[in-house]
């Protein structure tokens, strides 16, 4: 799984799935870092797989089913 590459804003890494539904994310900009506690992104993929998303709530951009670009 990999957030979009962007080169300002919030960068987000994924620490650990906790209890349903919400996960522990490390959150950082040029400033700051932070851990975070987010709710998991509800969107499921078209069928038939209904492959869920592997990010938060709100993120940027596509879901992780819509990736097009090979992870390196």
């Amino acid at each position: 799984m990999q957030l979009p590459a962007h080169e300002a804003g919030e960068h987000y890494g994924l620490l650990d799935d906790l209890e349903y539904g919400t996960a522990l994310w490390l959150r950082w900009d040029e400033a700051d870092v932070e851990l975070v506690v987010l709710p998991d992104c509800p969107a499921v993929g078209p069928d038939p797989d209904r492959e869920g998303c592997c990010l938060f709530a709100g993120h940027a951009e596509q879901h992780t089913w819509q990736e097009t670009h090979p992870v390196e």
